[in-house]
């Protein structure tokens, strides 16, 4: 009962999951090479290169030289040529009836123990944003953007990440229990970071809900199927883990991570909630993780991230998607809180946003989608470093995906972004705009 690409991407049935499994190209590189390595060993070897073409109407010619011109948008950060990333899997699924940071699985409970790993490297424009403080966010090869992230964004510098390095197991105790240690992506919120198929994208860009999700933690999950009937499946997960972004967390505390995982029997419709809670403030100047942190202060401040988010087949051709999602962290107003934006005595910050897409599939190798979001950053906290904006962002999004060939997807969008709050901020436009149209090609080679 392994769980590939393939398999997983029938099991979630999400709209990206356009072309039939037969038709995906995930692992023919490694297929080919090596073509006895899944079949003796179980290993399995794929990846894809996500890269594209994006403008908007705000910048000028000189500023697009330059990265980073969409921000506060996401996903697609630079205009012109942006190579997002360049992704290679080495993994080796479980034998398990529960995916942890995924889903719990129907089918009968595997009876002996099963043992995994996953390797993720990520190359390219999106590695800046993907590090991990205390493990990759310094290597060598990430100078000097790493340590000067103005000339990071005036080179439009790639970087190297490993966002994912962890070791799974699953053991027939009780429900059966599978365990995940390592560093890895903590699956809170509707969004994932790659755009690997079985992700949730349908959008080149992603949600401002997306940009204040961690992208990695480093600790250890849990996550078991708690209830197997004929019409549903409920799971759960519960981790400790370092914090956001985070193998060296320098406050002394750890962080809690947890989902409970509602699917309906045949996978036509899901329902999570997702959290993470846990000190996040720097312990002293002396040793500042900022962007990981923005806040230093000697006590514990309490930063909590929750997610409400489901998707659902409505039939044959329509599905629907959205998400909830809600955050705060926390600040006792003393004088030697401080935060290193606003300064001494920050007293706490909350955000709230919705989002929702709709999808529509022509053809199997054909999907056309419609977003619509907005998110409420009322104290400019939550999207930092992207933004410190005090207001709402709302934003419109329509694309499709074209499963152009086995290997080959295309997905183009247009997208509209606006912001209604503070008179004096104008997030767009280098500080000079409150909206924003912006046009993105992405293309997804799979290997």
């Amino acid at each position: 009962m392994r769980i590939p690409i393939a398999s997983l991407c029938a099991v979630f049935s999400c709209s990206l999951c356009a072309a039939p499994p037969s038709q995906q190209g995930e692992g023919d590189l490694a297929n080919w090479l090596i073509p006895e390595l899944e079949r003796d060993t179980g290993i399995r070897i794929y990846g894809v290169v996500d890269a594209g073409y994006s403008r908007n109407n705000t910048s000028t010619r000189s500023e697009r030289h330059g990265g980073l011109t969409n921000l506060p948008v996401a996903g697609y950060a630079d205009e012109k040529f942006q190579l997002s990333f360049f992704n290679l899997f080495i993994e080796k699924p479980l034998n398990t009836s529960y995916v942890p940071r995924a889903t719990p699985l129907p089918g009968p409970q595997p009876t002996e123990a099963s043992f995994g790993f996953t390797f993720g490297l990520l190359y390219g424009r999106d590695g800046q944003f993907a590090r991990t403080t205390g493990w990759d966010e310094h290597w060598g090869v990430n100078e000097p953007g790493a340590s000067d992230s103005a000339k990071a964004q005036r080179n439009r510098q790639n970087f190297y990440a490993f966002p994912d390095l962890f070791g799974t197991a699953y053991l027939p105790i009780g429900t059966g229990i599978s365990v995940m240690a390592g560093i890895f992506g903590p699956g809170v919120g509707y969004e994932i970071p790659p755009n690997i198929r079985i992700a949730r994208n349908a959008f080149a860009t992603k949600t401002y809900a997306f940009v204040t999700e961690p992208a990695t933690v480093s600790g250890v999950v849990l996550g078991t199927r708690l209830i197997s009937t004929e019409s549903s499946l409920l799971g759960g997960e519960l981790g400790i883990v370092q914090g956001w972004n985070n193998l060296r967390d320098n406050n002394d505390s750890k962080s809690v991570l947890g989902a409970i995982r509602w699917r309906r029997a045949d996978m036509q419709g899901w329902i999570d909630y997702e959290f993470l809670m846990g000190d996040e403030q720097n312990k002293s100047f002396d040793d500042i993780q900022a962007p990981t942190s923005r806040l230093i202060s000697s006590n514990g401040q309490l930063k909590q991230q929750h997610s409400l988010n489901g998707w659902f087949a409505l039939d044959q051709h329509w599905s629907i998607g959205a998400e909830a999602v809600y955050g705060r962290q926390s600040g006792d107003g003393k004088v030697d809180t401080v935060d290193i934006v606003t300064g001494p005595r920050f007293s706490g910050a909350h955000w709230w946003g919705v989002n929702s897409s709709l999808s529509y599939q022509y053809r199997k190798d054909l999907i056309f989608s419609a977003r619509a979001e907005h998110f409420a950053d009322p104290d400019g906290f939550a999207l930092f470093p992207v933004s410190t904006a005090h207001g709402a962002f709302n934003a419109l999004t329509l694309g499709f995906r074209y499963e152009a060939m086995r290997n080959l997807s295309l997905r183009p969008e247009i997208r509209y972004d606006w912001f209604t709050g503070s008179d004096d901020d104008n997030p767009f436009g280098n500080g000079r705009d409150r909206k924003q149209a912006t046009a993105t090609v992405q293309v997804l080679y799979y290997f």
